[in-house]
């Protein structure tokens, strides 16, 4: 599964001012649960989003890909995303440091996965602090 942040559930996705009558009494019922606003509850689902599409895009690069061994992976724990390239010159090395050299490069890809996770956590509470703030609230 995907990182996200349970404080919001999925429940309004595409948030737009011309919903109908239904989607916007379930927004309602949803951010009265909460105890917030609409505006903040449609805040957090969009914050919410942005930080998947983060997290989704994310592209780290464990290992080397001139010694022959490379990890590709986005964001997510586990990734949705994960390429493993081992070229001949990484064959070359034999099965013990072949096998090093591909622990090493999953465990770089992920300590870079993290590192962006946390980014685009930050990045979304630095989008709901300004927007709120435009929203008079803070």
């Amino acid at each position: 599964s995907s990182s996200s942040l349970n404080m919001f559930s999925g429940g309004a996705l595409d948030v737009v001012e011309e919903e109908d009558d239904e989607q916007r009494a379930q927004i309602e019922k949803m951010a009265k649960a909460m105890g917030m606003s609409v505006e903040e509850y449609q805040l957090g689902m969009n914050a919410r989003l942005r930080m998947e599409d983060a997290i989704n895009e994310l592209r780290v690069v464990g290992g080397d890909p001139a010694t022959g061994v490379s990890v590709e992976r986005d964001g997510n724990m586990p990734p949705r995303h994960l390429v493993v390239t081992v070229t001949d010159e990484g064959k070359a090395m034999g099965k013990e440091k072949l096998e090093k050299a591909l622990v090493e490069a999953l465990k770089s890809a992920n300590d870079k996965s993290k590192v962006g996770r946390d980014e685009a956590q930050k990045d979304m509470m630095t989008y709901i602090s300004e927007s709120m703030k435009k929203m008079g609230a803070m």
